[in-house]
């Protein structure tokens, strides 16, 4: 989205809409779109506390009781809760445990810092982007309604299915909900007059569910590291239902 939006003058885009099933990554941008100060005054605050906590003993203390927090309660203060946590947190990764709490253990950093430039950067450009917590299924009920779904590009990422080796595991990496691939698929194939490209990891499972039905296109190697014991190193794909011409 923000790498779209910096480049916005190459598209005719006349609405931009982000979905995401994580209520929380969309509480954040909601709030920095909004209220940025209060996400710059208040993740500075956490910031120095955090890096003048002392040892790392003691900064992994202070990790978990944002953590605990983050989970516990629900108020405004939890989008910049949530900001922290994908900073000190191991690896920038998001994961619930099946009861829907956040449990990704502490990242061991001596030192964090937040780029509030940045934000206050990020929060301009976001201004006239609609932001939605819906399930994929009522985001295009919504496009529909409002007359604009065949008029519609949509960039989809799914959860990645799993590489090879993992095969009869279910596609659960992130969150408590299970995703089906081959619904996903079939609903897709119901969009005849919108162009739409999902991200996907190379896998014979991927490529049995989408490659039989879409345009197949490499985009580049992908490394991505879930916890300290697991590496999971494939090449990113996309899929789409029309020729990209490169």
């Amino acid at each position: 989205m923000l790498n779209l939006l910096n480049n916005i003058e190459c598209f005719n885009f006349k609405r931009i809409i982000v979905n995401d099933l994580n209520k929380n990554i969309i509480d954040f941008y909601l709030l920095l779109k909004n209220d940025s100060e209060f996400i710059v005054e208040n993740i500075k605050k956490i910031e120095n506390k955090y890096n003048d906590s002392g040892s790392l003993t003691k900064k992994e203390e202070y990790y978990y009781q944002i953590r605990e927090k983050f989970n516990c309660e629900k108020n405004k203060i939890n989008a910049v809760y949530f900001l922290f946590l994908m900073k000190a947190g191991f690896n920038g990764v998001y994961r619930e445990n099946l009861s829907g709490k956040f449990n990704v253990p502490f990242g061991k950093k001596e030192k964090i810092s937040f780029d509030c430039d940045c934000l206050l950067k990020a929060s301009k450009l976001i201004q006239k982007v609609e932001f939605h917590n819906l399930k994929y299924t009522e985001l295009f009920d919504k496009l529909k309604e409002e007359k604009i779904l065949n008029n519609s590009y949509i960039y989809c990422d799914p959860p990645y299915l799993p590489e090879d080796d993992n095969i009869d595991q279910k596609p659960l990496l992130y969150t408590k909900y299970f995703f089906d691939h081959e619904k996903f698929v079939g609903i897709l194939n119901q969009l005849k007059k919108t162009k739409f490209s999902i991200s996907m990891i190379d896998s014979k499972r991927s490529n049995y569910v989408y490659g039989s039905k879409f345009y197949r296109y490499e985009i580049g190697k992908l490394i991505r590291t879930i916890n300290p014991k697991k590496v999971f190193k494939s090449t990113e794909l996309i899929f789409s239902n029309y020729e990209i011409k490169c």
